[in-house]
This record gives C-alpha cells, structure tokens and sequence, in this order.
C-alpha cells in the first residue's frame, strides 16, 4: 500500500506542471456533475412530480377526469393488465358512484434518473354509499387505503405516468351496524400463481349480535365477476381464517370477506332474525411469478433450489 502510495504522488508531480499549463491557458471549469456516475442536483423535476400528484388529488376531488387522464401517458399500462381507455371508464364510475368522495394522497419518495421516475405514494379514499340492499335503511360508507408505486417518463419537458404497481391495497365497505364494528381481512401482499395462503377476518362483536362470514378469493377483473358465497357463522373468537389458493393465471386477485351481522329476537316461541348489518372487506393479493438465480417458481414443479422473490418493478403482470 505504502509503495503504491509513492509512485501516485511521483505521477501527481511529474503531471502537475502539464494540469496547470493547460489551465493557464484554457482556464475551464469542470463541471463534475456531467462526469461518471455524477448525478446532476436538479430539483426541478421533484418539484414537477409533487405538483402533479397535488394536481392528480385535486383531480379526483373536483371530479375533472379529463384533467386526471392527462396525467397519464396514452401508453399507459397497469400491473392489473388494463389501459389507459380501461381507466377512463374506473375513473368515471368512481365519479359518478362516490359525488362525496374524498381522496388523499400523500407522496412518500421520488426517485429520479434522467427520463425516468419512480414515486411511491399512500392514498385513502373516503365516500358515503346510497343503499340498494334490501333489509338495511340509510346509506353505506367506503374507505380504501393503499401503498403504490407509480413509473413515470419524461415527454420533451413534461412528466406522465406510464405504468403502476399496487403494492397492498384494502377496502371496506359497510351498511347499518356494520359501520360502527371493527372488523378488518389480512392476507399476504404477494404470492405465487396456485399457492397456498391463509386469509384471516377479525371483528369485535358485542355479544347481542351474531355474525354470518364468507370468505373467498376473487381475480381482479372489469367488469367484476361475481362468485358465489358460503356463509358461516363466525366464533366466539371474533378470528375466523381460510386456506385459499391464488389462481393460476397470473391475475391479481383479492381476498374477500362478506359479513351479515344479525340479531335474533326470540318471543314465545317465535324467532325472528333481523340482518342488522353488512359488510364486504378486501386485501389485494398480487400473484406474481417468482424468480430465483436460474429457474421459475412453478407451484405445480418440485422446487430445485432456494427461491428469490423479485421486486414489484420486475414482478409486473403483463
């Protein structure tokens, strides 16, 4: 080390008088920013992306969804496989279906290259329901949560959103005493097309009440399709949990659970049941091929070494 050191300090010497001909004569500035792997302090861009998605709120809020799509780039993919023509129609169904909406969105990091952009933001969606279900009187309430990922390039001076990831993502919506229960659906962000994985509903019931369960899994899909339920009563723990499969079709899907909160009032020998509540809750599950060093994680193979998840940018659905 000590003999490397010396003969550096011998080619710094015997090259300093060259350096500083040359800057006696040319007398330029090095901007190193434009060197290597040096990336260039511009603050501009961030600034452009924060506006934006202050914009994308305001956006939704005023219920502009001609000012919301150009936001996006007409190339526009999402991870759920969908364009920007798909979207237009999510959009104004959100609009028309929620006229109370409130939506928030709050950018947690940006990351920058030259064209190209990375944002990770938390969203919550709030709204009242009109009721159309026969037994429960007065509206419903919405709220949605969610942790995405947004891919943006730069067009001439102007950034737009060309792909997304969600990241996790739960919804509930409820009607009558349901409003007022804490009740929640876990299940694990990603899995593998045909894995395994449990599903867990929690609720806290007061004991004047019973509770009717399903829970199921449903492959995202426009329009949704619907699958037919089982009912179960819930236990005493107010914890009920289900093995569920993922599909086998690369779909993104989510793990659902529909509740029916009723109260039994018995006179004489008479038993009446009143549903008193409903609520429908979802936890995205992202069904994502997995990869390891050297092979593809089939579910239906036997696996031939450690597996490797994969980030959510490499993990997209096509």
């Amino acid at each position: 080390m000590k003999k490397l050191f010396i003969l550096f300090a011998l080619v710094c010497m015997t090259t300093m008088p060259v350096l500083a001909a040359n800057t006696e004569n040319k007398k330029e500035n090095v901007d190193f920013t434009k060197i290597g792997f040096h990336k260039r302090t511009d603050l501009q861009p961030q600034m452009q992306m924060k506006d934006m998605f202050k914009n994308y709120q305001r956006y939704l809020n005023c219920k502009d969804v001609d000012k919301f799509l150009s936001i996006y780039d007409d190339s526009y993919k999402s991870s759920d496989g969908y364009g920007k023509d798909k979207l237009k129609l999510l959009a104004e169904a959100v609009v028309k279906n929620y006229p109370d909406m409130k939506y928030d969105i709050k950018v947690i990091s940006i990351d920058v290259d030259v064209d190209n952009a990375t944002i990770i933001t938390r969203e919550k969606l709030s709204a009242s329901v009109d009721s159309n279900i026969q037994y429960i009187k007065g509206k419903g309430y919405i709220d949605a949560e969610s942790t995405n990922i947004y891919y943006l390039k730069r067009f001439s001076n102007e950034w737009r959103i060309t792909s997304d990831f969600i990241i996790n993502e739960k919804t509930a919506v409820r009607y009558g005493l349901a409003k007022y229960v804490p009740m929640l659906i876990d299940a694990p962000s990603i899995v593998a097309p045909g894995q395994e994985y449990t599903a867990v509903l929690k609720m806290s019931l007061p004991d004047k009440y019973k509770a009717l369960i399903s829970i199921d899994n449903d492959p995202i899909s426009y329009p949704e399709e619907k699958i037919p339920e089982t009912f179960r009563g819930l236990k005493p723990s107010g914890i009920q949990e289900r093995i569920l499969y993922s599909n086998k079709e690369n779909k993104n899907e989510n793990a659902t659970a529909s509740i029916g909160i009723v109260k039994a009032d018995i006179k004489e020998d008479n038993i009446n049941v009143n549903i008193v509540g409903l609520g429908f809750l979802s936890s995205r599950v992202n069904v994502i091929e997995q990869k390891s060093d050297n092979f593809v994680i089939n579910t239906d193979a036997k696996q031939q070494g450690g597996d490797k998840q994969i980030s959510p940018v490499e993990g997209q659905n096509k």
